[in-house]
């Protein structure tokens, strides 16, 4: 005998048992599981974003003298790195990870 009930649904799926089309599924999802592959492909994008970031950071720091930016540029370019990584990569991945609970 089993402790799981099993009440013949799944979290994907409408009031008729057939699944959601395309991204429909991906807007719609109540699945704890779906919702943290949704946080890990956002903190994978915003990765990407602060990635380019530091490149025009490491572009403007490649030879003393070489100005690439305006120094408000550069100061806004290092500020917004600095939020898109933390508040954008790092901590929507820590919550992917922790609501995913991946094989």
């Amino acid at each position: 005998m089993s402790a799981v009930i099993d009440h013949g649904h799944a979290h994907t799926t409408t009031n008729t048992g057939t699944a959601l089309p395309g991204i429909t599924r991906w807007i719609t999802t109540t699945n704890h599981k779906d919702i943290g592959t949704l946080y890990l492909w956002f903190s994978f994008t915003m990765f990407l974003v602060g990635g380019i970031l530091a490149l025009g950071i490491r572009a403007e720091l490649f030879r003393p003298g070489l100005q690439f930016w305006h120094p408000e540029f550069f100061n806004q370019l290092t500020t917004m790195h600095g939020l898109i990584m933390v508040f954008g990569a790092i901590m929507p991945a820590f919550v992917g990870f922790a609501n995913c609970r991946c094989r």
